[in-house]
């Protein structure tokens, strides 16, 4: 079943390769400039001692401007590769057998059908988990000095560069043997496929996955580094930045300030300036109520994730073998 399994999928296992090399190719020298100008900028020691000061708020807002849109540009067309990988290995393993007729060859040998398809789907995922597992090794060099700055929840970090990459692609496979199966067309398995990758990842990313865990929720006393109260934003601390999911102002009671509100405080402490701008928002009573889920977090939810896409792509693998093993033509 190797050696069968390797003549059959050694076509894609080449495009593995090729996509490996490639990827490396496009990155690598991206994350070289990015990591001459994080030393440059002298952006870790603003890190390691804090960000209040003019010039490390001048160096690390330097840094973000030249390489974050570049480095979010790249990774957007990446976006797409796991779900794409998945359903493109996966509709063609028993959509390509239908459509040639090979499965009367295949299935009428000494190998049962259903050990042939579950050596095949644990052969092939196996592929599949390494050379996810090396692009999102390169994806997380790449970032690795942005992610010092922005923190590792940016959907262009925590989507390609931990284990949820390979559970996006795993699961992407899993539907496309099943939809391979139940149509027995290789392209409508694919777009089939794809398509329940796709419905699947965005609720996730958009909805579940802050829901993970009970975010943290920290109410901030008034401080003149916050800036305008407008587009107020949180003091940063040494250390890798967590993922922020809301922020405002709110009053001794904890209710939120209106933007109206907000407009006068705004233009009275601007008036005032300096410490007694500060006194008056701390005589106001107002806070900075910021609700995040903390960077330690990170690993953890890699896993809930990655676990998620996995635990469903075996379910899938499960429905296909049973339907296979029920298949009576």
């Amino acid at each position: 079943m190797i050696w069968l399994t390797w003549r059959q999928h050694r076509v894609q296992a080449f495009a593995g390769l090729a996509l490996i090399a490639v990827t490396a190719l496009v990155f690598l020298p991206y994350g070289h400039a990015i990591r001459g100008a994080y030393d440059q900028h002298g952006v870790g020691p603003c890190l390691v001692h804090g960000t209040g000061g003019d010039g490390c708020q001048s160096a690390m807002s330097a840094f973000m401007n030249r390489f974050n849109g570049i480095a979010n540009h790249l990774l957007t067309w990446f976006t797409p590769v796991p779900g794409l990988i998945g359903a493109t290995i996966g509709a063609s393993l028993l959509g390509r057998e239908y459509e040639h007729g090979t499965w009367r060859l295949a299935w009428t040998q000494a190998v049962p059908r259903t050990r042939w398809l579950i050596a095949k789907i644990l052969l092939v995922g196996l592929g599949i988990v390494v050379t996810t597992v090396v692009l999102g090794g390169i994806f997380g060099w790449f970032r690795g000095p942005i992610d010092d700055v922005s923190g590792r929840f940016s959907p262009g970090a925590f989507d390609l560069e931990g284990l949820s990459l390979t559970g996006y692609t795993l699961f992407a496979f899993a539907a496309g043997v099943l939809a391979g199966q139940v149509l027995r067309r290789t392209v409508p398995a694919i777009v089939a496929a794809f398509a329940a990758f796709m419905a699947l990842r965005l609720p996730v990313e958009f909805w579940l996955r802050q829901r993970y865990q009970t975010p943290v929720t920290h109410l901030l006393p008034p401080s003149g580094h916050w800036g305008s109260i407008g587009p107020m934003t949180v003091p940063t601390t040494p250390g890798t930045p967590g993922w922020t999911l809301s922020q405002g102002l709110v009053d001794k009671t904890g209710h939120p300030v209106t933007t109206a509100l907000q407009e006068q405080i705004s233009q009275r402490r601007n008036a005032l300036g300096g410490p007694a701008a500060d006194a008056y928002l701390r005589g106001l009573g107002l806070h900075l109520k910021v609700v995040y889920q903390p960077a330690s977090r990170f690993w953890t939810f890699q896993i809930i994730e990655a676990s998620l896409f996995i635990g469903l792509a075996v379910v899938l693998a499960g429905i296909t073998i049973g339907l296979l093993h029920s298949r009576s033509t």
